[in-house]
Order: structure tokens, then sequence, then C-alpha cells
């Protein structure tokens, strides 16, 4: 996602009268919280780390020919 759009993103969620985006933008915070969560129980990652730097730490799953 690049940066310009994000912050795009951001500022039309704020400004929605509704809430939606906001609260899909909430949901989507809190999801990756908790992943980051559970993956550090299992050893991935490290304080601070990002859930994505963390996500490419999880080996791929094996294949099912």
């Amino acid at each position: 996602m690049k940066k310009i759009y994000r912050i795009d993103l951001i500022r039309r969620a704020v400004a929605s009268s509704d809430g939606v985006l906001l609260d899909c933008l909430i949901a989507q915070l809190v999801d990756a919280e908790r992943t980051k969560e559970i993956l550090r129980v299992k050893d991935y990652g490290t304080t601070g780390t990002s859930a994505s730097a963390i996500a490419a730490q999880v080996p791929n799953a094996p294949r099912k020919d």
C-alpha cells in the first residue's frame, strides 16, 4: 500500500460520518495485534517487530500434491 494512499484512507475514515471505514481500519489493527501476540507466543519475532516481519519468519506450509 502506498504511503499517500494510507494517509488519504485514514483522513477519509476519520472524516466519514457513518464510521464504517474507520471501524474496518480499527478491526484490521486489532487483528494484526492479535496475530502478533499469537506468533510471539510461538516464539516468532521479538518485541517491537512488525506483524509483516513476524509473518515472514513463519515457514511455508507443506505442499499438498
